[in-house]
């Protein structure tokens, strides 16, 4: 080898030698280098661990302690993390597999939380979603749920997150404020008062039909919301008869916000108002007012006629001819009228606050009036007679009539009485008990006299009665046909003559015998006639309806009918004869009718045939007491009798009686 190639074998090997050495000094450097970084780096990642493991236990005490339910899903709604406060409202944990949420959901709200979560994919969140969810024996919760998507690096949504909140309680206290204030609305819509709130700026929150009524509003009380209450009643002014007073107050009581109840408001169509202003405050500070308008014009006007009434028998109490006397529990006098005065003799100011019974009663009416006022006490009304002694000692008869006095509650105050002097009439009594002894005598004696005068009567003219027989049986063939027609004449004389006799001791015998009274059926009575009274062939007797059953004497009623249907069958004058007999009952009496088609009487002689001894036709069967009779026996009965008739088309008697009690 040359040495040129050796020489330049060696520099290479010294420019290597040298090179490495460099190398050698860099690598060294290099590596104390990386020493320091890989140091600095072992730090770094030391402090950064540090961090985030100081961040993930504070994140973890957060999670850990949010009041509310935080939970954790995948994209297919498997729970993936849950916090203490999640578990106890959905009574699960994120840990029991297969354990979704969507299977809590209500049935009703599944199809809607499925929309939802679609929502929350495609926008990245969902706000105050609400849904019922079903917890085994348990009732519905209704959870409102605000919600996220988790994105990873690549902002792919790997995961939705969430806060439930039970709002079961809210929702329901919302519903029944919801409730509440629509029936408030419905209340105030249906009242039959006027109402009209406002806000502190006088705009309508609500008003009611009422109130447009009461303004002659034609809008719907919908349509008056928002609008100034101030010129809604401003432009109708002219309703009120007084519009300045009106708005005067009006606005005082808007300025001053007090209380004002019961202001009354007069309308130019007479309308009566009665207005309210109630001013309205939260936390002291002013929100606005209510108006009530009540329409008081019967309330009025019945006031009105209460105290006219009032005036009316305050002024009838004061000069009535009657003594009023208003005495309170322990019979002390409260009130007496001018006519109790004017009876007893003493003065109001003598009386009032004093024992009424130490006034005017003796020993014997203070005991029957202590016991009169016990009843009245205990509620009960009741009329009595008290013997009293007035101021100047004279002895008067009272008859009082008392009532017990109430008072707003219901309870007994004491009693007020009536008075009335009936001293005069208890004389008048005595007098009339002396007369009607008398009387009782006097008819007593008439009978017997009527009995022994119808006897004496009789006797001489059964006598007469035989001696013209007898003569004519003696003298058979002997006397011409004038004296038998004289004969005839003396006998129709004599039995027209006994006939009167016995009518008049009919008549004269009509009295009232209790001892004799009995039920008596008016349609036997009726049927009864035909044994007693010949009724031609030709004339038909009828009860058009049934007659009553009443208490009397057989043989009166027997009188009364068989002297009217008598009539009725002597005045018949028709080939077919008819006479009806008909009744009507009322509350207290009875009315009875009965109609023929006889000849008629004139509207003259109506009074006229009622009179003793009044007879209308020359008929020998007619004594002209007969209808005398029925009059007196009606009277018995506290009855009464008249009759209408047409000449030629027949007569109809009408007479009530009484229903016995």
């Amino acid at each position: 080898m040359s040495q040129k190639k050796i020489d330049i074998l060696e520099r290479a090997l010294a420019r290597e030698k040298s090179a490495r050495k460099q190398a050698e000094k860099i690598l060294e450097d290099k590596s104390a280098e990386l020493y320091e970084l890989t140091l600095q780096l072992s730090k770094a990642n030391y402090n950064l661990e540090s961090s985030v493991q100081e961040k993930k236990s504070q994140l973890k005490g957060i999670f850990e302690n949010i009041i509310d339910a935080y939970v954790v899903i995948d994209l297919k709604g498997n729970t993936l993390k849950m916090n203490q406060a999640a578990i106890d409202m959905f009574g699960h944990d994120s840990n029991k597999e297969g354990f979704k949420l969507f299977n809590l959901v209500h049935q009703e709200d599944r199809k809607k939380t499925v929309l939802g979560f679609r929502e929350l994919i495609k926008i990245g969140f969902l706000t105050n979603f609400q849904i019922q969810i079903l917890i085994e024996g348990k009732h519905p919760k209704i959870v409102q749920v605000n919600s996220s998507i988790v994105f990873d690096k690549n902002n792919n949504p790997i995961a939705a997150q969430g806060i439930a909140r039970d709002v079961t309680k809210e929702k329901e206290s919302k519903d029944r404020l919801k409730a509440s204030e629509n029936r408030l609305a419905t209340v105030i819509l249906n009242l039959n008062s006027g109402i009209l709130l406002s806000d502190a700026n006088n705009n309508v929150i609500i008003t009611n039909s009422k109130f447009c009524e009461v303004f002659h509003l034609d809008q719907d009380p919908s349509e008056l919301v928002g609008c100034d209450s101030l010129d809604i009643i401003s432009s109708n002014k002219n309703l009120f008869e007084d519009p300045n007073q009106f708005f005067d107050i009006k606005n005082e009581v808007v300025r001053n916000r007090q209380a004002l109840l019961a202001g009354e408001l007069k309308m130019i169509d007479g309308r009566i108002f009665e207005r309210d202003f109630i001013p309205i405050y939260e936390d002291r500070e002013y929100t606005g007012h209510l108006w009530r308008y009540r329409d008081v014009t019967l309330q009025r006007n019945y006031n009105l006629d209460i105290e006219a009434q009032r005036q009316k028998y305050s002024n009838i109490i004061a000069n009535m001819n009657l003594g009023l006397l208003e005495v309170d529990k322990e019979d002390r006098i409260l009130f007496v009228n001018q006519c109790f005065q004017d009876m007893s003799g003493y003065k109001a100011k003598e009386l009032l606050g004093f024992v009424a019974s130490d006034i005017f009663l003796a020993t014997n009416s203070k005991k029957k009036l202590i016991q009169e006022n016990e009843d009245r006490l205990g509620g009960f009304s009741n009329s009595y007679e008290l013997l009293i002694q007035k101021k100047d000692h004279e002895h008067r008869n009272w008859l009082v009539s008392g009532a017990p006095q109430y008072n707003i509650n219901g309870e007994v105050t004491g009693s007020i009485g009536i008075h009335l002097d009936i001293s005069d009439f208890r004389k008048l009594e005595k007098k009339q008990e002396v007369l009607l002894d008398k009387l009782e005598k006097s008819n007593t004696e008439l009978e017997e006299y009527a009995q022994i005068v119808s006897h004496d009567l009789k006797s001489p003219l059964r006598s007469l009665y035989a001696l013209t027989t007898w003569l004519k049986e003696d003298n058979v063939g002997k006397f011409d046909e004038v004296s038998l027609d004289n004969f005839e004449l003396i006998e129709k004389t004599l039995e027209k003559m006994d006939k009167l006799i016995s009518d008049i001791l009919d008549y004269s015998s009509i009295t009232f015998d209790s001892e004799k009274m009995s039920d008596v059926d008016l349609n036997e009575v009726v049927e009864g006639l035909h044994h007693v009274l010949l009724i031609p062939k030709h004339i038909n007797l009828i009860i058009k309806n049934k007659l009553p059953v009443l208490k009397g004497d057989p043989t009166r009623f027997q009188q009364l009918f068989l002297n009217i249907v008598s009539n009725a069958v002597r005045f018949i004058d028709k080939d077919k004869g008819l006479i009806e007999i008909s009744v009507n009952e009322y509350p207290s009496y009875y009315e009875f009718s009965i109609k023929d088609n006889g000849t008629g009487i004139e509207k003259k002689d109506f009074k006229k045939i009622f009179k003793i001894f009044r007879s209308l036709t020359a008929n020998k069967d007619s004594s002209g007491i007969g209808l005398s009779i029925v009059k007196k026996i009606i009277n018995l009965f506290q009855g009464e009798v008249w009759l209408e008739s047409e000449v030629g088309i027949g007569t109809t008697f009408y007479f009530t009686i009484s229903k016995q009690k």
